[in-house]
């Protein structure tokens, strides 16, 4: 049986995060690849040359297994650890899409809630998806010192808004879901500024005329402490 542990955040967000072991060892790689491709079947079809895209494509493919697995949203956060979801957000990619602030509809909106649509509109957690293995990629490119590639972190930070819409549009109060987006834009924040890249989005999400009525479903929904700490406002 996967062991459950808790893994807080620095303002206090306690996702339940399940460890997810390896299936088979692989050492001959970077860590974060090592940890990407041994959690993977041998010959599996995610391999990429660039680490980046291999890491993102490759956490596609590690949570399409724990999806099969548990039978719900699973996705993979490095070092063995994932979380499982409850259900899925009972709402769509359309209604999601509507809440984001036109001001806040960057580089990826069109393509991840617009023209994705056609394969993921009833299943709203893909966004989670995307996010992490953005989320992911941009660890690997911090962790092996790649220059190139910046646009994956600024995707990474898209997702802290895109995927916030994704309760606010199911009307949902499910405490995994909330701990979950906790933890995740944490972690964002602290790989976008161990990466040095500043983000003009995250200005905008702080005083964007538009996004007023967002900053207090945010507040609401993860509490003024913790929003003001963590996102500034």
């Amino acid at each position: 049986m996967l062991k459950i542990i808790l893994l807080c955040t620095i303002f206090g967000a306690t996702p339940n995060i399940t460890n997810y072991p390896p299936i088979r060892s692989v050492t001959n790689f970077d860590s974060v690849i090592n940890d990407i491709e041994s959690h993977l079947p041998a010959n599996h079809p995610y391999w990429d040359r660039d680490p980046i895209t291999f890491t993102h494509e490759g956490t596609h493919g590690i949570n399409s297994q724990l999806r099969n697995l548990f039978g719900k949203p699973g996705f993979y956060l490095l070092d063995n650890h994932a979380v499982i979801l409850n259900r899925e957000p009972l709402t769509t990619l359309t209604l999601v899409s509507r809440l984001v602030p036109v001001s806040l509809r960057g580089d990826v909106y069109n393509l991840y809630l617009i023209q994705s649509r056609r394969w993921w509109e009833n299943q709203p957690s893909y966004l989670f998806d995307e996010w992490t293995a953005y989320t992911n990629g941009a660890e690997a490119r911090r962790q092996l010192a790649i220059h190139e590639r910046a646009e994956t972190v600024r995707y990474m930070l898209e997702f802290c808004v895109y995927s916030t819409c994704v309760p606010w549009a199911a009307k949902s109060d499910d405490p995994q879901v909330r701990s979950f987006l906790m933890w995740q834009i944490e972690r964002s924040l602290r790989i976008s500024k161990a990466s040095g890249i500043s983000s003009r989005y995250l200005i905008l999400l702080r005083v964007s005329t538009d996004a007023t009525e967002l900053r207090l479903y945010m507040r609401d929904y993860f509490g003024f402490h913790w929003t003001k700490e963590v996102l500034g406002f």
